[in-house]
């Protein structure tokens, strides 16, 4: 291994590590990922389930915490494994398409972009979907297009945004039957039994995967709403350098090198037409932006320390450590043995609870109010945790009955369950509600 690329990965694990030891909390995603791999290695018995989230990386932790050991801890040692994964194939890539500096100068801008670095302890699926895409890219420039479509099955496994990958892999192989060939058939091997249990348990292969674009559409929109230029300008406060990508594409497109350029517009267009936008989606294609941003700033300033001082002293100014949430709300079912039912609108009172029913799944609205109350009416509900906090038990604004149903649930658990909980925190309200 190249000494210099060695020193980048071995700066950027020290740095992933000192940062776990101040952040180890679970967001809402990972709470329900690690959920789901409790489900899946109970064969249902703990955590819960939710359909539309793809499968690999809930099985990687769940299998973490079937073998016993702490799946919080088992998923950071795999998302570190990730990350380093991606740096080292960017450097391989810029390598591969440029040379070597490019392909070292690349990996720093990408390790040191803060938002790649945060989401490696977020648990998330966009660093492991983004390791398999880079090496399905790396592959199908080596031409090892079977390879390259099973690595692109297994990117889809982690996200499922990564087929738009597979279908501009395609586009590149139009004149090569051989390739587009290989680059299908690698795909349904990880696919292929995937889409044949949807088709056995929903009627169609295609349908949870079509709902999870639905979903994006309503759940929580009002919160996740942006204009179309948020990526673009998200992606700068980064890191200033990522600007030297309009340089990049204009020197690739002159040299005719239009594989990462197309890449690149191609997931920008896609996650900045869609209402829903966050920026963890932007990791999705940041490597790649990487790699033409340095192409386009050494084309013009040639400063390769210059490139590496800046990149580093944002990297530091943008450091911060989210306060460790300890709330006794989300730990309140952890060693708790229910009898009935336990509804919740938060994830993470699920993960810690040995059983849990979704409230918030797929979104909540006015008429999931009605139902969760005729729910509350006529099933053995044992235990009721609700919280204003996040987005599991607010109403759209513009959903106007949603707000007075909220309140009749609230009514009927007053008057049927007894409150065991209750808490305050700045704005955020945590109440539980046992069966009186």
């Amino acid at each position: 291994m190249n000494k210099k690329i060695f020193l980048v990965l071995i700066f950027s694990l020290i740095a992933r590590i000192i940062y776990f030891v101040y952040d180890q909390n679970v967001w809402w995603d990972a709470a329900v990922y690690l959920s789901m791999g409790k489900f899946i290695f109970s064969s249902g018995a703990l955590g819960f389930w939710e359909p539309i989230r793809p499968l690999l990386w809930p099985f990687i932790l769940g299998y973490g915490w079937w073998i016993g050991i702490n799946p919080i801890i088992w998923g950071y040692i795999f998302s570190t494994l990730f990350s380093l994964g991606i740096i080292y194939l960017v450097y391989l890539i810029g390598n591969k398409l440029y040379n070597e500096e490019i392909g070292i100068l690349s990996s720093v801008l990408i390790s040191f972009t803060w938002i790649f670095f945060f989401f490696n302890a977020r648990l998330y699926t966009e660093i492991p979907a983004v390791f398999f895409m880079l090496l399905a890219v790396y592959c199908f420039l080596e031409e090892k297009n079977l390879l390259s479509g099973f690595f692109l099955g297994l990117a889809m496994m982690s996200k499922f945004p990564a087929g738009l990958l597979l279908i501009i892999l395609l586009i590149f192989s139009w004149k090569k039957v051989k390739n587009i060939l290989e680059l299908i058939i690698g795909s349904l091997i990880i696919l292929g039994p995937y889409l044949a249990f949807n088709y056995f348990y929903y009627g169609e292969p295609f349908s949870i995967i079509l709902f999870a674009q639905e979903f994006l559409k309503y759940a929580g929109i009002w919160i996740f709403s942006q204009s179309w230029w948020y990526y673009l300008w998200e992606i700068l406060k980064q890191n200033v350098l990522y600007v030297f990508a309009i340089l990049g594409v204009y020197f690739a497109i002159k040299k005719k090198e239009y594989l990462l350029t197309t890449i690149f517009v191609a997931f920008l267009v896609y996650f900045s037409i869609m209402a829903h936008k966050e920026i963890r989606f932007a990791i999705m294609f940041l490597p790649f932006i990487a790699i033409i941003a340095v192409v386009g700033f050494m084309k013009v300033l040639k400063n390769k320390e210059s490139l590496i001082i800046i990149t580093l002293l944002i990297f530091i100014i943008s450091f911060n450590v989210p306060l460790q949430v300890e709330n006794e709300y989300f730990d309140y079912f952890e060693n708790k043995e229910l009898n009935g039912e336990l509804l919740i609108v938060h994830p993470l009172v699920g993960y810690n609870a040995k059983k849990a029913t979704l409230m918030y799944y797929p979104w909540f609205n006015s008429t999931m109010a009605d139902y969760w109350l005729e729910y509350l009416e006529t099933k053995n509900v044992e235990y009721v945790a609700l919280d204003n906090c996040e987005g599991g038990f607010l109403c759209d604004p513009s959903d106007l009955d949603c707000e007075k149903k909220k309140e009749e649930i609230y009514s009927y658990l007053k008057e049927n369950f007894i409150q065991v909980f209750n808490k305050q925190s700045g704005e955020c309200k945590y109440v539980i509600y046992e069966i009186a």
